[in-house]
């Protein structure tokens, strides 16, 4: 699918009015070619940069996604450069695809500004962070065009640019986005659906092995008639023979043994043989219902109507370990003050942050607070209602936990608040803030009084 060049332009140039300075949150990956970067400040809505095959593309969407980030090693190189940063600038080359993102890094002292350059050529996508037009880091699909760490970033050669293309539209966006979680889901379940369809065969072919056996002992219950038929025949059943005529039939015998011998083995191949079928009704009726468990989890997942309920599912399958529990340590217990009976509870490191906001059992309606753009404490109120002097109380705490007298402090409901991709780092799906000038004494005296959690 190619977009006009004209169209896209238009795009990128209302991308970069209304969203230069929003700030954006580290990235998550969606699938394997398709990162997405959530606004901090703005509820819902989120960056989507797509090096997916025949459409790469930029945009951004506005849809509740508060998914969890797949893995790989390009992510983590990607965030741990970019971090939080805010948007300076968007613009798309003239004569190309390639949209450049100029960013400030909010995380860094030093040297905080670098650019994402996106190639969105189909077939030949490619993403880099520059600095100083040096290529610095990639995630990439490209074979084609690859550069690496260090190289001097140039911009690919381009034929005579034509604007021969579709329209770039807000129900293509919706096309693409959707297309985008479909190919999610396929990567983030493949070896699950692998698993039942393994799972699912392996059971066919047990009840195939069965229905052989049967068929095997079926023919094996003639013996017992045949040893009967043998004894009426007035033989010396202590000889040794070949082969019998029993009534007009020809039976094969070991002459090695007696014929005496030989009876006693065709009765014991006839006995084995009734008891393999009486078996296989109960192996039969095993496999079945084995069958019916598998193929019953396999249309839930095939009509489950989110990932929470897929994650669910496989995790009764037994596929899913549970994770190990966090036990409390005396070192991740968290600090608390009581407020006029109000428990105010807080971290002083990323071990009792990532305790208190992932780990306690709190109620999740209960607010959680954190200091804006800066390393701080964790904080929850008990309450589902704070007061105003509560809500205050917790961020003249949060300043203090951050050596400040001043800023801005976010809070969100405990439910709001999922685990980031390292110890203590958290993300919100939505937020508001407060800005304090000072802090009270009577905040400052009661910090001073703060306890261990027992």
């Amino acid at each position: 699918m190619r977009i006009s060049h004209k169209s896209y332009q238009n795009y990128i140039d209302k991308l970069n009015e209304k969203y230069r300075d929003e700030v954006l949150f580290s990235p998550l990956l969606l699938n394997e070619e398709t990162l997405v970067f959530p606004f901090r400040d703005l509820k819902n809505e989120s960056l989507v940069i797509s090096l997916n095959g025949k459409s790469p593309l930029m945009y951004v969407i506005n849809e509740d996604h508060f998914f969890s980030s797949l893995e790989n090693n390009a992510l983590h190189k990607f965030r741990k450069i970019l971090g939080v940063s805010k948007i300076r600038n968007i613009s798309l080359s003239k004569n190309d695809y390639v949209v450049n993102v100029s960013l400030e890094l909010i995380e860094e002292e030093f040297d905080n500004f670098a650019s994402l350059v996106l190639e969105l050529i189909p077939l030949n996508a490619n993403a880099y962070i520059t600095k100083n037009d040096v290529v610095i880091e990639s995630f990439y699909k490209s074979k084609i065009r690859g550069l690496n760490k260090g190289d001097k970033y140039a911009f690919p050669s381009q034929e005579k640019l034509s604007d021969l293309g579709e329209e770039f539209t807000s129900e293509l966006i919706s096309k693409h986005y959707k297309n985008e979680l479909e190919i999610r889901h396929k990567e983030k379940y493949r070896d699950f659906s692998k698993y039942l369809n393994s799972k699912i065969k392996l059971v066919n072919k047990k009840k195939d092995a069965i229905l052989e056996d049967v068929k095997k002992a079926e023919t094996n219950l003639k013996y017992k008639e045949i040893a009967d038929a043998i004894f009426t025949l007035n033989l010396n059943l202590k000889s040794h023979q070949k082969e019998l005529d029993v009534y007009g039939e020809k039976v094969s015998l070991d002459d090695k043994k007696t014929i005496i011998e030989n009876i006693e083995h065709f009765y014991k191949k006839s006995k084995k043989a009734k008891e393999t079928i009486s078996r296989s009704e109960d192996n039969l009726k095993l496999a079945d219902k084995e069958l019916e468990a598998y193929k019953s989890l396999q249309d839930r997942f095939l009509n489950a109507n989110s990932e929470k309920e897929c994650d669910k599912i496989i995790s009764e399958s037994g596929m899913i370990k549970k994770k190990k529990e966090v036990k409390e340590t005396i070192f991740n217990r968290p600090y608390k003050v009581n407020l006029n009976g109000t428990i105010i509870y807080f971290g002083r490191n990323a071990s009792q942050n990532d305790y208190l906001s992932f780990v306690m059992k709190l109620n999740r309606e209960f607010t959680w607070l954190h200091i804006k753009d800066k390393s701080g404490a964790h904080l929850v109120i008990c309450n589902t209602k704070p007061t105003e002097n509560e809500l205050v109380t917790a961020c003249e705490i949060a300043l203090l936990c951050s050596r400040a007298t001043s800023g801005e402090i976010v809070y969100t409901l405990k439910k709001n608040v999922r685990r980031g991709h390292t110890l203590g780092e958290a993300i919100l799906k939505n937020h508001s803030t407060i800005k304090l000038n000072s802090v009270r004494e009577e905040t400052k005296a009661l910090f001073t009084k703060a306890e261990r959690v027992n």
